[in-house]
């Protein structure tokens, strides 16, 4: 029934951007797997379920200590103090920066009217996000309370949840990146499409290739021109968008760092590792032999040793299936989709697992 009904449009929407939700969809499944009453048919699915209960233990004692911590000394209503200062500072930078980039950012010369109109469209928005932070200040102590109590689900639900307050405490900076992206990559299509008028070409759709094609005295006007103003408008458009991808990235950044750390608790072999530690014999790569004595007319004697997985080996082997926070793109694709106004999500693919 509760997976019938995370299907239901809205939720399931919830369900797949929110990375909370997808942790706990995670731990659900350890918990199937751990609760299931059919036995361990080899070695290693004994393995993955004692390395799923350590990791799943160790995950909930580290939440707890954290709640505890957050507890202790009312620290969660400092934290609800101090906020709110700070997405005020940031909202302050943010318009300290649209006031630099409307003047003559650096020296360069911009298109005064283009300049004018980004920058007091991405200032309102800035107004509607400080407008929101003060209406739900009253509630930031409750629902902070509310995301530490969550703490005792483990810590990855806490990283998870911070991730969360993250993407939506940088929600406008998000907003400024797809605007950025989706009118410079307009631009660009542009101006290529026009390019390709010049020289007698256009793009066949049908044939997803270049064709030659004749274009009369009308239309080769009308390419001029609007070439010609997509060119110069395109310096204002791309200062924009250069600055609100690099602050993207800045988030993304952040955001990466907090993923790779719930991967590595969630993937981390514990159990193998103390194993390895404790009883090096239980998980062996082969045997190896040392030559005790060897004398002529009496029988070869040999000590045969337990030869154990490295530790290296131990990681690789029964190192548990995690969802894949790293870019399927290589490092040329996405430097082509950050110059082409492609929009990127490089820490993180949604539905695909990886072991």
């Amino acid at each position: 029934c509760f997976c019938r009904v995370l299907k239901v449009w809205p939720l399931s929407f919830l369900w797949s951007k929110l990375s909370t939700c997808e942790q706990l969809g995670h731990r659900l499944q350890h918990l199937q797997v751990i609760s299931s009453n059919k036995k361990a048919q080899n070695q290693t699915q004994l393995m993955r379920k004692a390395n799923i209960f350590v990791s799943l233990l160790i995950d909930v004692v580290l939440g707890m200590l954290l709640m505890s911590w957050l507890y202790r000394k009312n620290r969660i209503g400092h934290l609800a103090d101090t906020l709110i200062p700070v997405a005020d500072h940031v909202a302050e930078e943010l318009q300290d920066l649209l006031q630099w980039l409307m003047g003559a950012p650096a020296g360069l010369k911009m298109n005064r009217a283009l300049d004018q109109v980004l920058g007091r469209f991405f200032l309102y928005h800035i107004h509607l996000w400080i407008s929101y932070i003060h209406l739900m200040s009253p509630f930031i102590e409750m629902i902070l309370w509310y995301v530490g109590l969550s703490s005792c689900l483990g810590l990855t639900v806490a990283l998870c949840i911070l991730s969360d307050i993250i993407a939506l405490l940088t929600f406008h900076i998000y907003c400024f990146y797809v605007y950025g992206a989706r009118l410079y990559c307009l631009k660009i299509y542009g101006l290529s499409s026009l390019w390709r008028l010049f020289r007698g070409k256009k793009w066949n759709v049908l044939r997803q290739r270049v064709d030659s094609c004749s274009y009369d005295l009308d239309q080769l006007f009308i390419g001029t021109l609007l070439f010609t103003i997509l060119l110069f408008l395109l310096p204002t458009t791309a200062l924009y968008y250069l600055v609100f991808t690099l602050l993207r990235l800045l988030v993304v950044i952040v955001q990466g760092l907090i993923h790779l750390l719930v991967d590595l608790i969630d993937s981390l072999p514990l159990y193998s590792i103390i194993l390895r530690l404790c009883r090096s014999y239980r998980l062996a790569a082969g045997v190896k032999f040392r030559v005790l004595e060897q004398q002529d007319g009496k029988p070869l004697r040999l000590l045969m040793q337990i030869n154990p997985l490295s530790y290296g080996s131990v990681v690789q082997t029964y190192r548990l299936p995690t969802y894949s926070c790293y870019p399927k793109d290589s490092w040329t694709s996405l430097c082509k989709k950050l110059f082409l106004g492609e929009l990127i999500y490089p820490w993180k693919h949604k539905g695909e697992k990886q072991d």
